[in-house]
């Protein structure tokens, strides 16, 4: 009887010792999730469940630092979802996930978004397929009006598959392979892209009714074996209508001379767009072996690619000034 008092007192003590997680009120506009139990809950996932569905507000989940180690969905229904991070590099969303794992672009993502007005911001999103382990995103997004700032995103192939309508802004995104593709309407602006291996950066699979993906003032850098870098890639038979188009971005010498890798006939439909390319020290780059597939456009034509103007679609949304 003295053993089994012992023991019930110790276990008392034990479940004392442990943070007790607060219960937040039906509907919340703010929860708080914390890996040792100090939130509102332990994992991402269970603080996206318990927001109500269909909500015409913003919901903010605070996520403190920590590694989380977990899957996360957040399908149609739950709309104006707002992930933060305490900390960029101290709160990371993990996993190992793969097409080999989980076949399919939201399943073998570690973070996949179907909700429209979603905005992620402050934290690492990581993939940890190793090397050469199939398609693995990081992120997937097939949501309309939905911003990703200050943030990294890392994984190899297939690091950003954006098929939404989407804002990336003061980012870092890596990877090897087609790291940023997808069937969306995207703007990158102020972004480190880093190629890991040999590779490619875009695989705009847009189609001709709408615009693809254009990046302003971005960095595009590798590591430092890498020698074979291409702006993008695409099949011209099976994406005749391709967008790509790159603003005013400094680019390492790994990116070969053509820029873009284009196969198949179906060439004069495709919009590879450049204009004012520097090299990493900000001198203007040859461009004099493009190519013909791309073009050098002009000042003028430059300035649509401006977030307010390329994401403004039928609603006239500007993420600049929203986030302002």
């Amino acid at each position: 009887m003295m053993l089994l008092v012992a023991f019930l007192l110790t276990c008392a003590a034990a479940i004392a010792a442990e943070p007790a997680q607060s219960i937040p009120p039906r509907d919340s506009d703010r929860l708080v999730v914390a890996a040792d139990g100090s939130g509102d809950f332990r994992t991402v996932q269970e603080a996206v469940n318990a927001i109500q569905p269909h909500r015409e507000r913003t919901a903010t989940i605070f996520i403190r630092k920590g590694r989380y180690e977990e899957l996360v969905r957040i399908g149609r229904e739950r709309r104006h979802i707002h992930l933060i991070g305490e900390d960029r590099k101290g709160t990371v969303l993990t996993y190992t996930n793969n097409d080999k794992l989980n076949p399919g672009w939201i399943q073998r993502a570690v973070l996949g978004v179907e909700a429209d007005d979603f905005v992620l911001e402050n934290l690492t999103v990581q993939n940890t397929t190793p090397y050469k382990g199939s398609q693995a995103e990081a992120v997937y997004v097939n949501g309309d009006r939905c911003v990703l700032r200050n943030a990294d995103f890392l994984s190899f192939q297939d690091t950003l598959n954006l098929s939404g309508r989407v804002y990336v802004t003061d980012s870092y995104i890596e990877g090897d392979v087609d790291y940023v593709w997808g069937y969306g309407t995207a703007c990158f602006e102020r972004c480190e892209l880093r190629t890991m291996h040999d590779g490619y950066i875009v695989q705009s699979r847009n189609p001709p009714s709408r615009a693809g993906y254009v990046f302003l003032d971005c960095r595009l850098t590798a590591a430092p074996e890498v020698t074979k870098g291409w702006l993008a890639r695409i099949e011209s038979e099976r994406f005749p209508a391709s967008h790509v188009a790159v603003i005013h971005c400094a680019m390492g010498a790994h990116i070969l001379p053509a820029g873009w890798q284009v196969t198949g006939t179906a060439r004069n439909t495709l919009r590879f767009e450049e204009f004012a390319s520097t090299d990493l020290e900000g001198k203007p780059l040859d461009v004099s072996g493009r190519d013909p597939s791309g073009r050098q456009i002009t000042a003028e034509q430059a300035a649509n690619n401006a977030p307010a103007k390329f994401l403004a679609g039928h609603d006239g949304w500007n993420p600049g000034a929203e986030l302002r």
